[in-house]
């Protein structure tokens, strides 16, 4: 097992160069599978570049979830091939269920940043080169929390937002559910007035509606997928801040 996070540390390491030329900024992706005997009809694992979760079985994977304390993220497969971007995914750690016919096959993410010191010399030996230049002095690891919002807080309080796109391009389409921000959801708005103007996305739909409780809607989100579809809840507005169908943000 030790070897096998060892290949998987460096397997999943991407850097992006930073203003200062001897410092490189390393986000590194490690991914633990599920090695239970249950879930050995799921191919699991990183792609090459370790950006990207693949997911492979014989069975259709019909939705995949990816979530923590602050973060949830659901997008409907349907297929017995998944690739899931985790380029934009925060850093922190997250749990990973994916729906495989019957089954609930749970996985973990973790995504950190770390700051690396390298000589002039070694960057220059491995310019234009896929593979990763030697740190001569690694930073220690920068720490990245959340804070947590108080709950209950009154409608012109609210910070978070669970958001549900639908792509239905005649070539396919896809839905995905959010917990989002209020900057990301303007934008998201913005964009899907835009793809309401074209002739591809004129079917797009993008539904956002106000949470109140984070945590308790989560609970009750996680444990029924349709739960945003209540006809009353305490935890969040039933009727959607934002409704493709009828694209009028609602003040708070």
């Amino acid at each position: 097992m030790k070897h096998l996070l060892v290949f998987l540390f460096l397997l999943s390491t991407f850097i992006v160069a930073s203003q200062n030329p001897n410092e490189t900024i390393s986000s590194v992706i490690t991914f633990e599978p599920n090695v239970n005997p249950k879930a050995k009809g799921l191919k699991q694992g990183l792609n090459k570049t370790g950006d990207s979760l693949v997911l492979e079985s014989n069975k259709t994977i019909r939705e995949v979830d990816i979530f923590n304390n602050d973060y949830f993220k659901s997008i409907d497969i349907d297929s017995s091939y998944a690739k899931i971007d985790l380029k934009k995914l925060p850093l922190g750690n997250y749990l990973i269920k994916a729906k495989v016919g019957r089954k609930r096959i749970i996985m973990a993410v973790d995504k950190k940043e770390t700051r690396l010191i390298a000589s002039t010399t070694t960057l220059e030996s491995n310019e234009g080169s896929d593979r990763v230049a030697t740190a001569s002095k690694p930073n220690e690891n920068k720490e990245h929390t959340l804070e947590h919002p108080e709950d209950d807080l009154p409608n012109d309080q609210t910070l978070y937002y669970w958001v549900v796109y639908e792509s239905n391009a005649e070539f396919g389409g896809h839905k995905s559910m959010s917990l989002e921000y209020k900057h990301e959801v303007d934008d998201l708005i913005e964009k899907n007035k835009l793809e309401l103007q074209s002739e591809i996305g004129k079917n797009n739909e993008l539904r956002v509606y106000e949470i109140y409780n984070k945590n308790k809607f989560m609970t009750r989100q996680l444990r029924n997928h349709d739960y945003y579809k209540s006809k009353r809840s305490k935890t969040f507005n039933v009727v959607p801040f934002y409704d493709s169908s009828n694209p009028v943000e609602i003040n708070p």
